[in-house]
């Protein structure tokens, strides 16, 4: 087998659906097989893609978050490179395709790609960044008080000269070399969503490997999708909540003592925006706890070892 390709769902049933079809629709010249983990969802996803024949359906009993849902579809897969696809993308063209030909003549270092993904009207998206700093952190901040800092700032889009190399690609379309997971391990299961994939692709570059964006995948990225669905006519911080534990999960592990000292300590930053946010004050309290908590939090003692 070439490439298999990793999908995760959580209640995302058309969307899955409709990327699913475009993967069979534009994906030709290469054996491959989709792997379909199902987080539990609840919206008749385990009935529809039961009777999907052209995949391997796997339904998880608990929502296991991305990085352990795809795991669970690693472990069952069989291809020399391993594509993870977020359930919100379509392909455009038979990117697949062009990652495999692409990474097959490649350099040995070079052990996960990404393309430039596109939104919904064909704009340039959120396609790579760079690993996570103090400094990068301050400006997402000041980005929440409408404060822009150009030396604060990061691009996650690029319209040039192509391959560009980058710290990591976005976690939406990683394609991979299965002999790099075998050697470095897969995702770390101590994050539930989000940084799982930086923390991967750093931990790869601490080994000598490099991420890289091409630009002949053609992918469009429906960003958010499914939160932007659920939470359509309510406002809610529990993806912020969920995203802000993780960065302090990435932090333990990741950072370098100095930074893990001052990185608690600048996110109090966050507390005014916190208490102006139009949500119940459960939700804020619970934000408001982890930054607190963190404040005393021991940092990890290593990066995740498979």
């Amino acid at each position: 087998m070439d490439v298999s390709i990793i999908i995760v769902n959580y209640n995302t049933l058309q969307m899955t659906q409709e990327c699913i079809d475009s993967i069979f629709e534009k994906t030709t010249g290469l054996d491959f097989e989709v792997i379909l983990v199902d987080n539990a969802s609840t919206d008749g996803s385990k009935d529809h893609f039961e009777r999907e024949e052209r995949i391997k359906y796997i339904y998880s009993e608990k929502n296991l978050g991305f990085g352990r849902a795809n795991t669970l579809g690693y472990e069952q897969s069989t291809g020399d490179y391993i594509f993870l696809l977020n359930s919100d993308t379509l392909l455009l063209n038979n990117a697949i395709f062009e990652f495999y030909e692409y990474i097959k003549s490649a350099p040995s270092q070079v052990c996960c790609l990404g393309c430039e993904l596109v939104d919904i009207d064909g704009m340039p998206s959120y396609s790579f960044g760079t690993f996570p700093s103090n400094r990068i952190f301050l400006g997402m901040i000041m980005k929440l008080y409408h404060l822009k800092f150009k030396a604060l700032s990061f691009p996650s889009f690029f319209q040039g000269e192509h391959p560009l190399t980058v710290d990591y690609s976005s976690g939406a379309d990683m394609f991979i070399r299965r002999k790099v997971v075998e050697e470095l391990g897969f995702f770390d299961p101590d994050f539930f969503m989000y940084f799982e994939e930086v923390e991967l692709q750093y931990r790869y570059h601490t080994k000598g490997y490099i991420s890289q964006v091409i630009d002949t995948p053609k992918i469009m990225h429906l960003l958010g999708g499914s939160e932007l669905k659920k939470n359509k006519s309510t406002h809610s911080l529990r993806t912020k909540i969920i995203e802000l534990e993780s960065r302090y999960i990435y932090c333990s592990k990741v950072f370098k003592p100095i930074e893990r000292f001052f990185m608690p300590i600048l996110h109090l930053l966050l507390i005014p925006k916190i208490l102006l946010y139009r949500v119940c004050w459960k939700e804020k309290t619970c934000m408001l706890s982890v930054i607190l908590n963190n404040l005393f939090r021991r940092p990890s003692s290593s990066m995740f070892v498979r």
